[in-house]
């Protein structure tokens, strides 16, 4: 019977090693005119440029501590926040009353077919900028009662 073997992939992407950096990049030149690659490696102490190959492959990988877990690790810590929270909520009231102020402004545009509607029309845009106005202006504390 012949014998199996087992190859155990590992990803290394180049982004998630410690010692991997974006490299300076010049916008409008040639690849081959930059003065470092996409991604350099910092590991000795000098930079090296390395491309996501040879990165996935090197012996000195190591999990870098601002990679995507760290990043999700933060994000939680944010979300978890009481005043992100808070923040939040005082753009969705601000975001709410804008497109509540462009829903009435696009009804008077459309009622504003007959010289009769020009009243009900102007009403509109005046809820509208004062809509406007509270999303602009207004202040949400959370200390507000």
């Amino acid at each position: 019977m012949a014998a199996m073997t087992t190859a155990i992939a590992t990803l290394q992407p180049v982004w998630d090693c410690k010692w991997s950096r974006p490299g300076h990049r010049l916008t409008g030149i040639a690849d081959a005119l930059q003065p470092e690659s996409t991604w350099v490696c910092v590991h000795g102490g000098a930079r090296r440029n390395v491309g996501e190959t040879e990165c996935q492959t090197c012996p000195h990988f190591e999990l870098g501590s601002d990679t995507i877990i760290g990043a999700a690790e933060l994000g939680l810590r944010i979300a978890r926040s009481p005043m992100t929270a808070d923040v939040l909520i005082r753009l969705s009231v601000r975001a709410v009353l804008v497109a509540t102020a462009v829903l009435f402004i696009a009804t008077g545009f459309i009622i504003l077919a007959e010289p009769l509607t020009v009243a009900f029309t102007v009403a509109l845009w005046l809820c509208a900028a004062a809509m406007v106005g509270l999303a602009v202006f207004a202040e949400f504390r959370a200390d507000q009662g």
